[in-house]
Parts: structure tokens; sequence; C-alpha cells
């Protein structure tokens, strides 16, 4: 019984982590793409230097996105603001919710209806 709560107190620090980890690289990736933009924007150079220096900062910022992403819906669960169930939702489903922070409006798989849920850590 002491090494579950011990696991499971292990896999809740992990999560911690791994969401301050995915806060990091929100803000890298966002601050690298704003420095590329200001930098093509502000430099007298030609419109396909521009480009070509648009593009990367894009490229990490979509990237960093898409981690950010992957970590937030693999740390923790997602707790339904219906039934309260705890769940882990589908890449897809997390990515194109609708979201204010940390909380996204899903459809639970016990309930089926959508409302907004919250991260948790515990199950």
């Amino acid at each position: 019984m002491e090494d579950l709560r011990d696991l499971r107190l292990q896999k809740e620090e992990k999560d911690r982590f791994l969401l301050r980890l995915e806060v990091v690289i929100g803000y890298i990736s966002t601050i690298s793409f704003l420095v590329f933009i200001f930098i093509a924007s502000y430099c007298e150079i030609s419109s396909l230097a521009k480009i070509i220096i648009i593009v990367p900062g894009s490229i990490i910022f979509a990237i960093g996105t898409a981690y950010a992403v992957k970590i937030e819906q693999t740390a923790g669960y997602y707790e339904c603001g219906v039934c309260h169930n705890r769940y882990i939702p589908t890449y897809s489903a997390v990515f194109f919710a609708a979201h204010i922070g940390r909380t996204r409006h899903l459809k639970c798989p016990e309930c089926k209806k959508k409302s907004w849920n919250k991260k948790v850590l515990s199950k």
C-alpha cells in the first residue's frame, strides 16, 4: 500500500515538472518567433531575406507549440466539469479544444457531455 502511494506521488511530481517544462517551452518558442518577426520587420533587407528569416521562426514556434500541447495532454488528467471523471484525452482533442490556461472545453468519455475540464495531477 505504501509503495502504491509512493508511486502516485512520484508520478505527480514528474507531472508537475513536465507542466513547468511546458511553460518554458512555450515561452522560449514564442519569444524566438517574435524576435524573428521583429528582425524581419525592422531590418532594411529584401522581401526574400525577410521570408527566409520568418520561416525558421515559424517552424520553431510550430514545433514548440506541438511539444507543449503534447506535454499538457500526457501530464496529469483532465477532470470533467459535469461528472468529475478524470481522464487523458487524445492529442487532437486537446490541440483543437478551446482553452483558458490549462482548462479546456472537451467532451468527457464517461458522460459524453462537453464542458470545461480542468487539468489535475492526481487520479
